[in-house]
């Protein structure tokens, strides 16, 4: 069966499990008990223009993604994902007429995360720093985690 999975790859939970089926089922079903509290999340945090709201739930869902395998959806989507929300979020307070103490020291504090990465994925997070590139990453997620949950469900029937 392990195989023939597409989406996961449980090498990880297997090994930290040691071979205990019960802790890798338990695991598991935490994962695809989280997935409707990401996508929702997601939802919310977009209707809503909540920019840091998008960037928490991408910088959680990453863990969860990760120990299921799901490494270039969690090291680069949902990476890219939250240092998008987080750069919507400074162009937003940019924006503004007049700024706050609080909320000019939020800029220079996101603008100073931003800069810990290297200088290619920053220039890729500033100019793809808009609400279309950032849905499209949320549906990509959105897609890959319905399928995975999927995928795990028939994995943890078989245990």
């Amino acid at each position: 069966m392990e195989g023939d999975l597409k989406y996961v790859d449980l090498t990880y939970l297997e090994g930290i499990a040691e071979g205990d089926t019960d802790i890798i089922k338990e695991l598991v079903e935490i994962f695809i008990d989280q997935i409707p509290e990401f996508t929702d999340g997601f939802t919310e945090g977009m209707l809503n223009n909540d920019w840091m709201k998008v960037a928490a739930i991408a910088h959680k869902a990453k863990s969860s993604v990760m120990s299921m395998g799901m490494k270039e959806l969690g090291n680069i989507d949902l990476k890219n994902t939250e240092l998008l929300a987080k750069q919507l979020r400074v162009i937003e307070l940019s924006e503004k007429e007049s700024v706050t103490q609080e909320q000019e020291e939020e800029i220079k504090k996101i603008k100073l995360n931003l800069e810990s990465y290297p200088k290619d994925r920053v220039e890729w997070v500033i100019e793809n720093a808009n609400r279309d590139v950032l849905q499209n990453l949320i549906d990509k997620f959105n897609t890959l985690c319905l399928k995975a949950g999927d995928e795990l469900s028939t994995v943890i029937s078989t245990y």
